[in-house]
């Protein structure tokens, strides 16, 4: 039998660590998971415990899903922000996997928060279930090259414009299937190879 899992009878004064309204709202914003809705900003605030219970009852991991995004308006990484329940300052952690905001957990009690829409655009890809591993240093690992390679794309997009860089990419892909890439390379790169 399944339980209502909003928390009626506590009564939770905790400040929204974004805007700092007064209250956080208890909610079920997923089916035996309690958040708490900060109606100002749409931020939530998950408890560590409240999660892991949920994952325990949630069955297998789901498998991502790279086919969904309905765009979603999410925040940027914004400041630091101190835990609403416990007062630790948070710790920022980068999803990765496409996404490029980041979620705070506390290392005090471990909660969670998730700004506007996060647990809507991670549950699109089946990354709800995933907040866990993403605290770990494999998944940060990825997180943080997925962005630096991001950054470096920006960087030779300004470069070289758009045009030249979708043709040279379009090259470096034809290349990597070529058996003689050095041979053709060398050839790109003489400054005038009919010069014997």
């Amino acid at each position: 039998m399944q339980t209502n899992s909003i928390e009626t009878q506590e009564r939770v004064a905790m400040k929204c660590p974004v805007c700092k309204s007064p209250e956080l709202h208890a909610t079920d914003l997923e089916a035996g998971l309690t958040f708490f809705n900060c109606l100002e900003c749409g931020g939530n605030w998950v408890r560590g415990v409240a999660y892991w219970k949920w994952l325990e009852h949630h069955g297998p991991n789901l498998p991502e899903r790279w086919d969904q995004d309905s765009g979603l308006s999410l925040a940027e990484p914004g400041i630091h922000i101190d835990c609403p329940e416990c007062r630790f300052r948070m710790v920022k952690y980068l999803v990765g996997h496409g996404f490029s905001f980041t979620i705070d957990h506390c290392e005090g009690c471990k909660g969670v928060w998730l700004d506007r829409n996060e647990w809507e655009a991670l549950k699109e890809r089946n990354l709800h279930d995933d907040l866990n591993s993403m605290f770990t240093s494999f998944w940060q690992d990825g997180a943080q090259k997925e962005a630096r390679k991001k950054r470096l794309e920006q960087i030779y997009v300004s470069r070289f414009g758009p045009d030249d860089y979708a043709e040279i990419e379009r090259v470096r892909a034809w290349l990597a299937t070529r058996s003689n890439k050095l041979d053709l390379l060398a050839y790109l790169t003489d400054k005038d190879p009919f010069d014997v």
